[in-house]
């Protein structure tokens, strides 16, 4: 179609970004623009854009909502823009798609802008079209010449909704519902949507609301109550439903006590299982219409089991685990190898006669797992092959859960949770898995069981290999991975394996370390060879026993050649101290090959800071950049990274020390792996306790640190706080990322996330733009966290933390899963530490 440039359309401007200024003796900026895509309420698309090498000149915009196209030229003003840059601008844009794309069905469509010079797409784009604009509104009481009420953009929270009161249907104010109201958040995931107004000549017979960027009317039209008696009564009844909100209130804010006291610590994982997960009759009877309902269209499973002399009553429960499965389609494929047991050899065969789901072959010689798992994958004529061991077993549900899984997702590949049976019985030490991470994988096989396979990919595969005895599951995984990528396989966060603590099966043999290490490093090594990954593998006994007893792989990847430059950027305001340490320890430490350090002065204050910040920049790695303006953590990094020289941006909290020479060669290491785009550190309190290991989204209401208070060489659930893993989120105060990926996605939002949680945003879009967030913990740093701005502790902070809370979580939809942290745990509670029941 034919460019235009279209008339903004004649509504509200949202607002105003807040930026800052790197002063004139910047270098050049690396990219020239900024912008952002903030809403599109109804069909009325807004944003901004600023080019930052040029503020005056006008950025044209290329809009697109499905295959329809146009060239737009913002031109209205920003005024918190204009002040800070001590010139005014005009960058922002309103514009109605339904008058820029006439005659088209917007419904649904994606509508992306980009800059029409550099193609950049701006950040928070694409979008979809919603549809018509849904604002719902509500007049709670009148009292005398004030209203009280709410208004809520339902596809976009984070808008302050304008209304106005029409009085027998003609406007007499307009008010802006902007104010908390924490009852709110019963019914929407952000609560500063309220207004408390007075309304002069408030008299007649009728009254409405109405939106005023729609023009429809979003509430009434309702009587107004003018009569003293009925007045008093409207009084009554408002002291009755504030007594009401009080109580909400009360509630919601015991709530997350009361789910504290409600779950399990995670020690206590035996009464756990009894009370939650044990087979009792209620359970099955609950179930048992689910197992029915899939009736004979559900999967065919073949469970394969090697056999090799365990111990008679253990063979004999793990068969009657599959024989009691709730779900029927099953069948059992035994393979014994060579089992010197008569009485092993002889309840195989009774057992095979008396049930015709069950097959069995024996070996006149002992072949190992592998090759006897092989065979009983020959037996097998199902659809998936599900693995079990010969001394562990089934949860009753097992098959039925993951029927009902692939079901949902038709994945080629399934895995649970597991937990382990004690000599006495009890269930412990449960193993509460994320969703598949490739990185964690390489080092160490948090897959494990229950394990099942679509069988027609197992044959592509070939099977298990002989030769990795051990550890011919973690070697089977890796293959798989390779095969149909982590998409293809499927997490079932259900506790449906029993592994048995058995010090006869070989995995609880001591004498085995070496070979089961030495196994791990292989399959390891063969599969980065593969992918063409060049690193260095390291499983042996000094990182088995450094770790306290954690079978893994180390893995280094390499560094690149050459080392790409990284630009690390230091905020501050005075903190001579702090700055001292920070920018000492990054020169005299740190062993990275090519590296700057920008030092951004936020308008210090105290007369020794300037001079002593210029005494650093002596040192030729060493800028100093100037910031003025209110804090803004986000403004304040993302104008420092577009004077930025390096390839690689990292940015660092002017309260971390670094303590290992290494920390930004494996970090870099980590970022230049294939799609990746960004990595944290390890962050440490000055008392060694865990700070930081990643982020965990829903943790705390919102997202909080992983880990946090553990002892910094603990290995944590699953050996993760001491193994490079896949995360949600990193914290700002040691992240790294590529300045390509940076841009892509925008940078910091300055806008609405300008103290707290911009970093956890920035991690979400770059795993939006389709890249991964990983988190090493061989980049371990000292952090005294909030030392320079101080902790949220005032009344003011924490409800400046309470309103960016909520528009992080209106934005990425509540947060109240994140796909590295298993549901079991208790979001409320410290991470890792507390169990909450699952429903059936």
């Amino acid at each position: 179609m034919t460019d235009i440039i279209p008339r903004p359309f004649d509504g509200q401007p949202l607002g105003d970004t807040l930026s800052g200024d790197l002063g004139a003796g910047s270098p050049a900026h690396a990219w020239p623009f900024h912008g952002r895509l903030e809403a599109i309420a109804g069909t009325l698309l807004s944003g901004w854009v600023l080019s930052t090498a040029s503020p005056h000149a006008p950025v044209a915009l290329r809009v697109a909502a499905g295959r329809a196209e146009a060239t737009i030229l913002p031109d209205r003003e920003a005024p918190a823009l204009s002040r800070l840059l001590g010139q005014p601008v005009r960058c922002r844009f309103a514009v109605d798609l339904a008058a820029l794309f006439p005659g088209v069905d917007l419904t649904g469509l994606p509508v992306s802008v980009r800059v029409a010079e550099s193609g950049q797409l701006l950040e928070n784009a694409p979008q979809t079209v919603a549809g018509p604009r849904a604002v719902v509104a509500h007049v709670d009481r009148m009292e005398g010449q004030r209203i009280l009420g709410w208004a809520v953009n339902t596809q976009d929270e984070g808008e302050a909704v304008e209304v106005e009161v029409l009085v027998d249907g003609h406007p007499i104010a307009r008010i802006v519902a902007n104010q908390q109201r924490r009852d709110l958040l019963a019914r929407f995931t952000t609560c500063d949507h309220g207004f408390e107004s007075a309304v002069p000549g408030l008299s007649g017979t009728e009254l409405s609301l109405r939106d005023r960027r729609s023009g429809a009317v979003v509430f009434g039209p309702i009587p107004i109550v003018l009569d003293e008696v009925r007045a008093s009564r409207s009084g009554a009844l408002a002291d009755r439903l504030d007594g009401l909100a009080a109580l909400l209130e009360e509630i919601r804010t015991d709530l997350p006590r009361q789910r504290r006291l409600a779950a399990y610590p995670i020690a206590d994982y035996a009464a756990y299982h009894r009370e939650h997960g044990a087979e009792t009759a209620g359970r099955r009877a609950r179930l048992a219409p689910r197992a029915a309902a899939l009736g004979q269209d559900g999967p065919l499973f073949s469970v394969v089991m090697p056999v090799c002399d365990p111990p008679l009553w253990m063979l004999a429960e793990a068969i009657e685990s599959v024989r009691r499965q709730l779900y029927g389609r099953w069948e059992l494929c035994i393979a014994d190898d060579a089992s010197r047991s008569d009485a092993v050899r002889a309840l195989l065969r009774d057992e095979a006669a008396r049930d015709p789901r069950i097959r069995v072959s024996f070996a006149a010689a002992r072949q190992g797992v592998c090759a006897a798992t092989n065979r009983a994958i020959g037996l097998a004529g199902g659809d998936y092959v599900a693995f079990l061991d010969h001394d562990d077993r089934l949860s009753f549900d097992a098959l039925l859960r993951m029927a009902e899984a692939i079901g949902e997702s038709r994945a080629p590949v399934l895995y649970s949770d597991e937990d382990r049976i004690a000599p006495d019985g009890r269930h412990v030490d449960p193993a509460l898995k994320p969703d598949l991470d490739p990185e964690l994988l390489q080092s160490v096989n948090h897959v494990c069981h229950l394990l099942v396979v679509k069988r027609a990919l197992l044959g592509e595969l070939g099977g298990l290999r002989p030769g990795f005895e051990g550890v011919q599951d973690h070697d089977l995984v890796l293959r798989l991975l390779e095969r149909v990528g982590a998409a293809g396989i499927r997490h079932v966060p259900r506790v449906l394996y029993h592994w048995r603590i058995n010090p006869s099966s070989l995995s609880g043999q001591g004498g085995n370390d070496a070979a089961i290490l030495d196994g791990i490093g292989r399959c390891v090594r063969e599969h980065l060879a593969r992918l063409g990954r060049r690193a260095t593998v390291t499983a042996d006994l000094e990182t088995f026993r450094a770790s306290g007893g954690l079978f893994h792989a180390r893995v280094r990847p390499a560094l690149p050649s050459p080392a790409p430059m990284v630009s690390i950027v230091v905020p501050t305001k005075d903190a001579v101290d702090l700055v001292r340490d920070c920018v000492g320890s990054l020169l005299s430490r740190t062993m990275y090959p090519n590296f700057e350090v920008v030092l951004v002065d936020h308008d210090s204050a105290e007369p020794q800071s300037r001079p002593f910040f210029n005494t650093l920049a002596r040192d030729p790695r060493v800028r100093v950049a100037d910031f003025h303006g209110p804090f803004n953590w986000a403004a304040i990094n993302n104008a420092a990274a577009a004077g930025c020289r390096g390839d690689v941006l990292c940015f660092l909290n002017n309260d971390i020390v670094v303590t290992e020479p290494d920390w930004l060669s494996e970090m870099v290491a980590r970022l230049a792996q294939p799609g990746v785009g960004a990595v944290g550190a390890k962050l440490l309190y000055p008392n060694g306790t865990v700070q930081h290991a990643g982020v965990v989204l829903g943790a705390g209401g919102t997202a909080d640190h992983a880990f946090a208070g553990l002892p910094g060489d603990a290995p944590g659930h699953l050996g993760q706080a001491i193994l490079p893993r896949t995360v949600s989120a990193v914290t700002g105060a040691c992240l790294v990322t590529s300045r390509t990926a940076f841009q892509a996605v925008g940078g910091f939002d300055m806008v609405h996330l300008p103290v707290a949680y911009a970093d956890v945003d920035y991690c979400l879009k770059i795993q939006q733009a389709g890249l991964r967030v990983l988190w090493t913990p061989y980049a371990r740093l000292l952090h005294l966290e909030t030392q320079t701005r101080g902790a949220d502790d005032t009344a003011e902070k924490a409800a400046r933390l309470a309103v960016e809370a909520g528009r992080l979580r209106a934005r990425w939809g509540g947060l109240s899963a994140d796909p590295f942290y298993n549901p079991h745990f208790e979001p409320l509670g410290p991470t890792y530490g507390l169990l909450r029941p699952q429903p059936d």
